[in-house]
């Protein structure tokens, strides 16, 4: 049996830019910040605790403080619940290709994302992908990328009673593919902007020969 992991935002959902957008609102509102960097690339950590903490220490000059960072999360899933359905669409062929590897023998599935867990939760769930029972591990769990997605993985060894020989993630960006490097796991990239990958997941037979 095989573990795939799916990061969320950009490669199961098409939510990059609401989700971008919620998370820098949440920053100015929650710690009072009206302009800090949004590239993304040029923090340490890009994940929601990562940037955050950052953001506090670069801008205000201290740490962000555990009941901070808690409002922040809650607020950014109020921004997300105002907006319509129609921002947080699967990418196309996600939630039956994620269902079917589910349903599958041969492998087991897991989800790492650098979001937080309520609002990953909230864009799973608009998104149509269930995701119940299924190990799941974010930016709540851990600061670092790795880190998160050592955590999805043991979550799902616990779940399978295993250790797992061959990893897969599938990601959407340059920080997924810098994480797996040094994770030593396998790397397939979806929606077009990192290489070695597909657009999305309308030709699964394609996706399972790179798999099996």
């Amino acid at each position: 049996m095989k573990l795939v992991v799916f990061d969320i935002d950009g490669t199961l959902t098409q939510t990059n830019e609401v989700d971008s957008r919620c998370f820098e609102e949440g920053l100015r509102i929650v710690l009072g910040v009206e302009e800090f960097d949004t590239c993304w690339e040029k923090y340490q950590f890009v994940t929601d605790s990562g940037v955050a903490q950052e953001v506090s220490q670069r801008y205000r000059d201290r740490p962000i403080n555990g009941a901070e960072m808690t409002a922040l999360h809650e607020k950014i899933v109020e921004l997300l619940k105002m907006n319509p359905v129609s921002a947080f669409s699967e990418i196309p062929g996600a939630v039956d290709f994620f269902q079917s590897l589910v349903d599958s023998e041969d492998f087991a599935v897991a989800l790492a994302t650098g979001a937080n867990e309520l609002s990953a939760r909230y864009k799973l769930e608009m998104a149509g992908i269930d995701v119940e029972g299924i190990p799941l591990a974010t930016s709540s769990d851990a600061v670092v990328r790795e880190h998160i997605m050592l955590h999805a993985m043991d979550r799902a060894s616990q779940k399978h009673e295993r250790v797992f020989s061959e990893i897969v993630y599938f990601g959407d960006a340059v920080w997924d593919v810098k994480a797996t490097e040094n994770l030593g796991w396998q790397f397939i990239g979806i929606g077009g902007k990192v290489a070695d990958g597909f657009i999305d997941y309308r030709n699964p037979e394609e996706i399972l020969k790179r798999l099996c």
